[in-house]
């Protein structure tokens, strides 16, 4: 029975995408929790930061390079966008918009003020909306 219950958090990892930063995810946040809770719900790069912050307080341990790591693994791969605060490099990377429709979520930005929801962001000119709702999990609002 421990067998089964060991190779749980190797499943867990195993889901795990490949690209740079995963092996430090593996070694500081697989040390006190399954994976899968770790990366239950998607956040913004400060949500992750916060993350951080709070299982470091608690005795999570690893370089500034680790950690570093691990912030951007999980913000690359488990990362919401914050469509109010972002830049257009970030919505373009995290909500694969090209550079005139980021351009244009910055223009209705700046013009009308912070998005209040995702409807909002539909309506926004020289946006495709299909586009957008496949990518409604990635997307964060803060006021």
């Amino acid at each position: 029975m421990w067998a089964v219950a060991a190779l749980a958090p190797m499943r867990a990892q195993a889901q795990l995408p490949d690209a740079p930063g995963k092996d430090a995810v593996k070694k500081i946040c697989g040390e006190c929790h399954e994976v899968e809770a770790v990366i239950g719900a998607r956040r913004t790069k400060i949500g992750w930061e916060q993350t951080i912050d709070d299982m470091v307080s608690r005795g999570a341990e690893g370089t500034d390079e680790e950690m570093a790591a691990v912030l951007a693994y999980l913000t690359a791969s488990f990362g919401k966008v914050n469509v109010n605060t972002a830049p257009a490099a970030e919505l373009e990377k995290a909500l694969a918009l090209s550079a005139k429709e980021a351009q244009a979520l910055l223009s209705y930005r700046e013009k009308n003020g912070k998005y209040k929801n995702f409807e909002e962001l539909l309506k926004t000119p020289g946006l495709n909306p299909e586009k957008l709702r496949e990518k409604r999990n990635l997307v964060a609002f803060s006021q």
